[in-house]
């Protein structure tokens, strides 16, 4: 029985600062729908408490779930308190969707209830951008050292790799991380071919830390070597107006399309024909963005920067701009590979293959065996300090190994861990949360021991694909 079938029947409270309906919604919110759409459809009950919009209904039923809107943009924080502490004997468990400010859940929830607190990114350089003194001050301490003392070992989860060890550099958090990746929608069909001059497309929100004035900045260098260069930038947001006051004064507007907000046909049209995605971003969680670029055969230039270094598998699914490096040299040399068809064939299915590990499905299972697992360690009462190891391994068989093999593996190892099997390349099985020695150490029991013991790569641990090459 999968983790998300043995939460059916559990009221679960998620808190987001947004909703999908939100105009200013994006990849967090997206996020945080897909995995309760999920949750209900295997029988849990979710609540989704958030902040209140213009025009928007304070109840809303329309994704099968409750969505409760309440509170301003930050008054939503305390509204959520007061929720949680009037109805808490309503719920099992919280979720608490942390963007930038978490909701301080462990304060307001009874101290046996289970919390998990899901982190996109790390804000701690953004608050710069979006706050003045003392306010961006008050944002650090927050999420740094007010959320170290309030979640102390609680478990919390990461969207990628690089995220985990921006909380554990900048934020100094002690507990167990798990990484849940985002997941990817299916795109939609599109009858736009690959365009036979130079395309660059972007379907993001645009506000200051996605940094997309960088790449208008650019695009007169790219003029000189590719003068019928397109680039179509789609998307709204705060900084929407200062990019098109920006294509103005550089006398961009022939090649510099700014559409606003797009349909998913149109999303999924200009990323088709597009040669190259970019995500300039001063940092992100993981970057959905670069991923549904990805989903339609479109490879990405990104920033090397935590959230984007694990998406974008550089020289395969694209090309992260190393430190010292222009964007403007990483674009024109991308552009040059891709002037290849031979070559561009071959990245656009390198790009396909690894959009495709990924889904919300498996995203959804792997946040509810983080769950299951911190409710079941708050019904049996295990009190301290836990162990916290930023490893995974991974152990296979070979496929002569006993029929008998998986079960016994799925009664020994935890519901984190995750198990496959196939007649071709045997069994493997990722072990979240130890090395080698700790590998070895809980796999005692197992009567077959393990041909191989090895630390998994950033990318299995990623997709929690433990088949194949990766």
């Amino acid at each position: 029985m999968s983790a998300l079938e043995q939460l059916s029947g559990r009221r679960i409270l998620f808190l987001n600062w947004r909703d999908k309906s939100n105009p200013a919604a994006g990849g967090a919110e997206s996020y945080t729908e897909q995995i309760a759409r999920r949750f209900v459809q295997t029988g849990s009950s979710i609540t989704l408490f958030t902040s209140a919009y213009e025009d928007a209904p304070p109840y809303d039923w329309s994704n099968d779930y409750l969505v409760i809107r309440k509170g301003s943009r930050f008054g939503v924080y305390l509204a959520a308190a007061r929720h949680l502490k009037r109805y808490a004997n309503h719920y099992d468990a919280v979720v608490d969707f942390q963007n930038g400010i978490p909701f301080f859940a462990p304060l307001w929830a009874p101290a046996a209830m289970p919390v998990v607190c899901v982190i996109h990114h790390v804000h701690q350089r953004q608050f710069d951008m979006y706050f003045r003194w003392p306010m961006n001050h008050v944002g650090r301490l927050l999420e740094g050292r007010v959320s170290r003392r309030v979640y102390g070992d609680r478990p919390m989860v990461a969207v990628s790799p690089s995220t985990r060890a921006e909380m554990r550099r900048e934020l100094r958090l002690r507990g167990p991380v798990h990484i849940v990746p985002n997941g990817v929608d299916a795109p939609q069909p599109s009858s736009m071919v690959r365009s036979p001059s130079p395309s660059i497309a972007l379907v993001t929100r645009l506000v200051p830390h996605k940094q997309i004035g960088h790449l208008v900045e650019v695009v007169p260098e790219l003029l000189r070597r590719w003068p019928d260069l397109q680039v179509n930038i789609a998307g709204t947001g705060t900084g929407h107006q200062a990019l098109i006051e920006q294509v103005r004064q550089l006398g961009l507007e022939k090649t510099v399309t700014l559409p606003g907000r797009v349909s998913e046909q149109t999303k999924s049209d200009l990323l088709s024909q597009a040669w190259l995605t970019v995500a300039p971003s001063m940092a992100e969680g993981w970057g959905l963005t670069v991923i549904e670029a990805n989903a339609v055969g479109t490879p990405a230039v990104a920033y090397d920067v935590p959230g984007l270094r694990d998406s974008v598998r550089h020289g395969t699914t694209g090309w992260l701009v190393r430190p010292g490096e222009s964007l403007a040299t990483a674009l024109i040399n991308a552009l040059d590979e891709l002037s290849d068809p031979d070559r561009q064939r071959v990245v656009a299915d390198q790009a396909r293959a690894w959009a495709h590990s990924f889904s919300w499905d498996s995203s959804a299972e792997r946040l509810a065996n983080v769950l299951l697992t911190e409710m079941r360690h708050q019904e049996l009462g295990r009190p301290g300090r836990r162990q916290a190891i930023d490893l995974a391994t991974v152990a296979s068989w070979t496929p002569d190994a006993s029929e008998e093999l998986v079960p016994i593996l799925r009664k020994t190892l935890r519901v984190t861990d995750i198990i496959i099997s196939s007649d071709d390349e045997g069994t493997k099985a990722l072990l979240i949360g130890c090395d080698e020695v700790g590998a070895a150490k809980a796999l005692q029991r197992v009567p077959i021991p393990p041909t191989t013991l090895r630390l998994a790569t950033t990318a299995r641990v990623l997709s929690g694909k433990v088949l194949g090459a990766s």
